[in-house]
């Protein structure tokens, strides 16, 4: 067995083609053929299943491919690391658009025992993304180039002053189109969120005041200025949660990650964020 019939057989797994990969390492479509066959007689099993002009991943290619798939991850990172030995002493550059606290206390926790890492963190980037290692985002965004891993997955409530007279009632989100709402932003993903559960209750949120700063937010809606949304275990002594029924909303984070500069410190920076999710 050679790892050059287990490159060919992984790449073609992918695209279920063995002309695909054929052309990926400039070599006719029978070489590869015969190298997957050669594998298959050594393995004692087909790992494909052929038809006149296709080929389609079976059980026993499936179980391959898994195991292959974090084996040639490490081999590439690897490869990486090597031939770009300058890349991986530069800061891990990190574009935060989502979960900015609980991002930084990551952060703080990893460089506790990797101290010769060093970070650039951007709150507000540029559009030119693929300058970064990492982007924490909404997972309704994708970046070409960038694999994702779900890094917080939270049930989100719809929070009020503490001396709301709604509090205690159980409520439908029709029955807050009059009240005032207070947003974090108007472009925020929170502030998407619930702008699209009230459309479909049927009504516009009515925007009391919007606001780019996570304490004067808090303060907002602790003084009856209107409701807000934020995590259900996110309380504070003068804000709380509404019984609303119908609101029954989720805030997915992901943290994606350059595929072309996974290697070396980012990798182990991924793998850790990995580890927290």
């Amino acid at each position: 067995m050679e790892l050059l019939q287990l490159r060919y057989f992984y790449e073609s797994a992918k695209n279920e083609n063995f002309s695909k990969t054929a052309s990926m390492f400039m070599v006719p479509t029978t070489s590869v053929s015969a190298s997957i066959k050669r594998l298959e007689a050594e393995l004692g099993c087909e790992l494909f299943d052929r038809t006149a002009n296709k080929i389609k991943l079976n059980h026993n290619g499936r179980v391959l491919q898994t195991a292959l798939c974090s084996v040639f991850r490490d081999i590439d990172g690897a490869v990486e690391a090597l031939s770009r030995p300058d890349e991986d002493k530069q800061p891990i550059k990190i574009l935060i658009r989502a979960m900015r606290r609980k991002t930084t206390d990551l952060i703080i926790e990893y460089s506790r025992n990797n101290t010769d890492v060093s970070f650039k963190t951007v709150f507000n980037g540029e559009e030119d993304y693929e300058s970064y290692d990492v982007i924490i985002d909404d997972s309704t965004h994708s970046y070409e180039g960038f694999d994702g891993i779900e890094l917080f997955n939270m049930r989100l409530k719809l929070k009020c002053s503490s001396k709301s007279e709604l509090l205690g009632k159980t409520l439908t989100l029709n029955e807050l189109c009059k009240q005032p709402f207070v947003l974090m932003d108007i472009d925020s993903n929170m502030s998407k969120i619930l702008e699209r559960a009230c459309l479909r209750a049927g009504f516009l949120p009515n925007i009391a005041v919007v606001c780019d700063d996570i304490e004067c937010y808090e303060k907002f809606i602790a003084s009856g200025m209107g409701i807000g949304i934020a995590r259900s275990n996110e309380n504070r002594e003068l804000i709380s949660d509404l019984n609303v029924m119908d609101f029954n909303e989720h805030y997915t984070v992901n943290a994606y990650y350059s595929k072309k500069k996974y290697f070396g410190k980012v990798k182990n920076f991924v793998e850790f964020l990995r580890s927290k999710s």
